[in-house]
């Protein structure tokens, strides 16, 4: 059996652990950049250790877990984990149960009616939007705040496009198999085993994860190598660049909009019609005395009419991510619902930022350190539509045996998510 994967970051790292793990030598993992790691990588600026893309996991995992520790990867609980949401001027608590709906964050009429969601009757709908998912199960109200945060927290999205089935499917699986969501989340905690997963950071950040799994590939992680074809030659694939390497099996660990210019006109047409959804990430930083408050972060809740769609407390969970006596915010700013502000200049774009994140903190910021990382195309959106454009792909690759796709371009945004993907992936191609 002999695989190319073609892209470097989690997604390809992820994929070639896996099938090495279960027996695949003949393995090679080609990126174009110097490094591996893709978005996922950390950089270093004035003492100050920022984040591009994810900078924590939850651990325990049965599919991360192993792919670490194979690695040799250290990892650390956050110091601080509660969440907040910033709405009506104030910081509110979040809460992981249905004591959500009775805080400030929803009136007491829609909380109440939310509560009630163990009475509403389950409706099968084939691609429903996250939007109408929360209405339908908790009432406008209450729906409403619940899909906004469900929707920016992970994708920076429009919960109005959003698709349950694709970007929720958990919450699809509690309705079907218990006819309610709350009482699906409390049969799944009653029947949970081993201790709660907990927020963790890796030592050395998230460059070192990507670092260590390419050490253990030895060489056959190949650094600059930028593919400019993939294609099928009888029974094998060809993987063109600085060289052809041939292939049983090719893996493309690529965003779709890559993976457009390698493949057939045919796939790379349909390749082309995924959605993202454009965000800038600020960090903002500063002297002691620090001004953030405890905890992992905060969303901004819905009316705010923030560009800010949510806040990091940085050096609050991840301490060393800032010099002595200093203090590190990271700020999500953008995605779908405001994609035009990523194109704003550098100095209206974090002068904006400084004064959102100065409102949400609730202390007048005067950084002494700013830095401004702008991601385009940005975060997939899996919006209405996503299964079926899926299936078409499948579809497409089904007739082109040994080609596959990887990555949360397709399915899975999030860390843990690529880690169960790569190993369903590589469970498939050894099979």
């Amino acid at each position: 059996m002999s695989v190319v994967v073609v892209g470097g970051g989690l997604a390809g790292l992820f994929s070639a652990s896996e099938l090495m793990s279960m027996g695949v030598e003949d393995l090679v993992v080609v990126e174009a950049s110097p490094a591996p790691g893709g978005v996922v990588r950390t950089l270093t600026r004035d003492g100050f250790s920022l984040e591009p893309g994810a900078g924590s996991f939850s651990l325990p995992h049965p599919y991360l877990g192993p792919i670490l520790r194979r690695a040799g990867v250290v990892t650390r609980p956050a110091e601080a984990g509660g969440r907040h949401v910033f709405t009506e001027g104030s910081l509110v608590e979040l809460r992981a149960s249905p004591r959500m709906l009775l805080t400030p964050l929803v009136p007491l009429p829609a909380g109440l009616r939310a509560m009630a969601e163990i009475l509403i009757p389950t409706r099968s709908d084939p691609d429903e939007t996250i939007a109408g998912f929360c209405r339908r199960r908790f009432g406008r109200g209450a729906g409403d705040v619940l899909s906004w945060l469900l929707a920016s927290g992970v994708f920076a999205g429009d919960p109005s496009r959003l698709s349950t089935q694709a970007a929720f499917p958990v919450l699809e699986a509690l309705e079907r198999e218990s006819g309610s969501v709350m009482v699906g989340v409390l049969r799944r905690r009653l029947a949970r085993s081993g201790g709660r997963a907990r927020i963790h950071v890796p030592v050395g950040g998230m460059a070192a994860v990507a670092e260590l799994i390419a050490e253990t590939l030895g060489d056959r992680f190949r650094p600059g190598f930028t593919v400019e074809s993939v294609y099928a030659d009888g029974d094998r694939w060809v993987v063109t660049g600085p060289e052809a390497i041939m292939a049983e099996s090719v893996v493309l660990a690529v965003p779709p909009h890559l993976a457009v210019g390698m493949v057939d006109p045919e796939l790379a047409a349909v390749l082309s019609e995924s959605s993202n959804a454009r965000v800038a990430v600020v960090w903002i930083g500063g002297t002691a005395p620090s001004p953030l408050p405890e905890g992992f972060g905060a969303l901004v809740g819905p009316g705010e009419g923030m560009p800010t769609r949510g806040i990091l407390f940085e050096s609050s969970y991840a301490p060393e991510r800032a010099p002595d006596g200093s203090w590190l915010i990271k700020v999500i700013v953008g995605g779908a619902t405001q994609p035009d502000v990523v194109d704003w200049s550098d100095e209206k774009l974090t002068a904006s930022t400084v004064e959102d994140a100065g409102r949400i903190v609730g202390a007048d910021l005067s950084p002494s350190f700013v830095e401004l990382i702008r991601h385009r195309p940005g975060i997939p959106q899996y919006e209405v539509g996503h299964l079926q454009w899926l299936r078409r792909v499948n579809s497409l690759l089904g007739a082109r045996s040994g080609l596959r796709v990887a990555g949360w371009g397709y399915h899975g945004v999030g860390v843990a998510s690529l880690a169960m993907g790569a190993s369903r992936l590589a469970r498939e191609i050894v099979s």
